[in-house]
């Protein structure tokens, strides 16, 4: 009656028992053989458990890949995942705590599973074939030929990945019996941390033929908008209509008494010339006038005696005006050896060291006098990028200072003839005239550099995008 009171086993019962059958007989970490199956199903469960306690996705890897290879006498597991295209990528590898993507044998691994992928799928486990052609010479080097594939999905969803079984035998359906529900244990602990692949926006980034189609459609159709002309060049503001400060005379600069952009006021001293000669040139001239009194003074008194000192008046006279006239003209250059400001403004210049001693000609330019609030841009464009330059074009000046407030501006003038520029590109100056906001904005400052950007008249998006090569074929091939 016990034996017929005994009620059937379970199958899921028995597929338990025959797991742990299979496990005893496989050694444990440090060399402990599980003697019976409860022992084995006990560290079945123990991994499984640990699965559960992971925090994210790389420490799961590691943790199945070392684990796994103890419970299924597998020499080496190999974890991938699909990359942004459809090739599975190698992630995790036991006992390697990190990944060498241009290791020989993480390629060959790879080509072996993508090889695998093209001939049959990857959804169900099975051999993978490793007696096709490697380019990456790790296949002679390495001892375990017998790989065996798991692919990593729950239920009927697309595989996240897969596990590779590395070792020297051949693998029998015993030996996967408990690789097949570690995988399964691992898929579901792995879809919990989000580990689920976006299918959709991989499909989408691997290239097909309806891509190119689209994409070419997609550019056909744009080389046909209407969008503005337009080019950028390098601009700096500065004076509009200043007042410029030349020598006189020449000399030698002795010292430049403002300090660069300071204001000044008109008849403000500016810079002075050295004035050695010229003062020395104005004693000798006075004394040279005294001279000529003294002798005009003694021919009027000999003119009252004799009458030849009648005839030496006028001589004396013409002498003293000569005389009295080149004194004067000491005196003038003299006056000229100080420098002063003509008009009230900014006085502009870039160094005082690299003029004072420096020796000047007549007309020679020392400084400017410019008024802060007449500006204008000036901007140098490449001869390449004439095309957009016309009167009154629309320009828009981006201030390295205020890159995100732009002024406004209009062409007011250009160079008829290009010269090399700053940057030693041939170009052509532009100036351009501020135009107000209405925003009561401060002027920007003298000298401030930037980007210009002139926009010319609307022309088809595919003109502007390929001008240059445009540009550049008709100079080689002359069409």
């Amino acid at each position: 009656m016990a034996e017929t009171s005994r009620r059937p086993e379970s199958k899921s019962a028995s597929v338990v028992k025959q797991q742990a059958t299979v496990v005893g007989k496989v050694p444990m970490a440090g060399g402990v053989k599980v003697a019976d199956g409860q022992a084995a199903l006990l560290a079945l469960l123990r991994v499984e458990a640990d699965m559960r306690e992971v925090s994210n996705e790389r420490d799961l890897m590691l943790l199945v890949a070392n684990e796994m290879r103890k419970l299924t006498r597998a020499r080496q597991i190999f974890i991938l995942k699909p990359g942004f295209s459809t090739k599975m990528e190698v992630q995790a590898i036991s006992s390697l705590p990190s990944v060498d993507r241009n290791a020989p044998l993480v390629q060959y691994i790879e080509n072996v599973v993508a090889r695998s992928g093209a001939s049959r799928s990857l959804k169900d486990p099975g051999p993978l074939d490793t007696s096709g052609p490697d380019s990456t010479g790790a296949a002679a080097a390495y001892p375990f030929r017998s790989l065996m594939w798991l692919p990593l999905r729950q239920g009927k969803r697309i595989a996240m990945g897969g596990i590779v079984l590395a070792r020297e035998d051949q693998w029998t359906d015993a030996d996967l019996i408990v690789a097949t529900r570690l995988s399964r244990a691992f898929a579901h602990a792995w879809s919990a941390l989000g580990g689920k692949p976006r299918q959709i926006i991989r499909d989408f980034i691997v290239p097909k033929r309806w891509h190119a189609l689209a994409v070419v459609a997609v550019l056909s159709a744009l080389v046909f908008v209407k969008v503005p002309l337009s080019a950028l060049a390098p601009m700096e503001i500065v004076p509009r209509e200043p007042f410029v400060v030349a020598a006189p005379i020449d000399g030698v600069i002795k010292d430049v008494v403002v300090e660069p952009n300071q204001a000044v006021s008109k008849g403000d001293l500016l810079v002075k010339l050295t004035d050695t000669s010229l003062r020395n040139r104005v004693e000798v001239a006075d004394r040279e006038v005294q001279v000529a009194e003294a002798r005009l003074k003694q021919v009027n008194q000999i003119a009252f005696n004799d009458d030849r000192g009648l005839h030496q008046i006028a001589i004396a006279r013409t002498e003293l005006a000569l005389k009295v006239a080149e004194r004067d003209f000491a005196r003038d250059l003299l006056a000229k050896s100080e420098i002063r400001a003509e008009r009230s403004g900014l006085a502009i210049y870039a160094d005082k060291r690299t003029l004072v001693g420096k020796p000047v000609a007549v007309g020679e330019r020392i400084l400017e006098v410019a008024e802060a609030d007449k500006l204008e841009a000036r901007i140098e464009l490449p001869i390449s990028d004439t095309s957009v330059l016309s009167t009154g074009a629309v320009v828009k000046l981006y201030l390295d200072s205020e890159p995100l407030k732009p002024w406004h501006a209009t062409v007011k003038r250009s160079d008829y003839k290009a010269h090399t520029g700053d940057n030693n590109v041939l170009s052509l100056r532009v100036i351009a005239t501020l135009l107000s906001d209405g925003q009561m904005r401060k002027l920007p400052r003298l000298g401030v550099r930037g980007t210009a950007q002139i926009s010319g008249d609307p022309v088809p998006l595919g003109l502007y995008l390929f001008r240059r090569p445009f540009i550049a074929l008709r100079q080689s091939i002359g069409f």
